[in-house]
């Protein structure tokens, strides 16, 4: 796999130039190091952006939407996030493989819920916290690696 997408929330955990969760913040992490065992480049805006203690001057959907294009794959934490929304609009229109997280405890739109039934991939819920689907993502990791490159971690 050559490139892997990280779209989660940003902007409601930063406060200034600080990351105000630490919870998410070290499941995100933890996403990212298992992710960088299946592709060669894993993008995640927050650490572009060093998790808001350097943000970009002048933000640029368009800079978010090359590094889709050049995606294979997807991993979304959409939560009430609109811009992973719009993010997984882009990713279902271009045919990405994506995995969808989705808290078991939260109501989605069905155009998120059952966004499997338009674009390859997996929905997976969690019930207290993100980390709790660490192990299926690393699954269904493993599935699409063997598919798309032949090779089992």
């Amino acid at each position: 796999m050559k490139k892997i997408f990280i779209a989660c929330p940003f902007i409601k955990f930063i406060d200034g130039t600080k990351f105000i969760n630490e919870n998410f913040k070290n499941f995100i992490e933890e996403l990212y190091d298992l992710c960088g065992k299946y592709a060669d480049t894993v993008f995640l805006a927050l650490k572009r952006e060093e998790y808001g203690a350097k943000p970009l001057k002048n933000y640029s959907c368009l800079m978010d939407f090359e590094e889709a294009k050049n995606a294979d794959f997807i991993i979304a934490i959409p939560d009430d996030s609109m811009g992973v929304a719009v993010e997984l609009g882009w990713m279902s229109a271009m045919g990405k493989t994506m995995v969808v997280v989705l808290n078991k405890n939260q109501n989605y739109t069905p155009l998120v819920a059952n966004i499997n039934n338009i674009t390859p991939g997996k929905v997976i819920f969690f019930e207290n916290e993100e980390k709790e689907a660490l192990p299926d993502i690393e699954n269904i990791l493993n599935y699409y690696k063997m598919l798309i490159d032949g090779v089992e971690k």
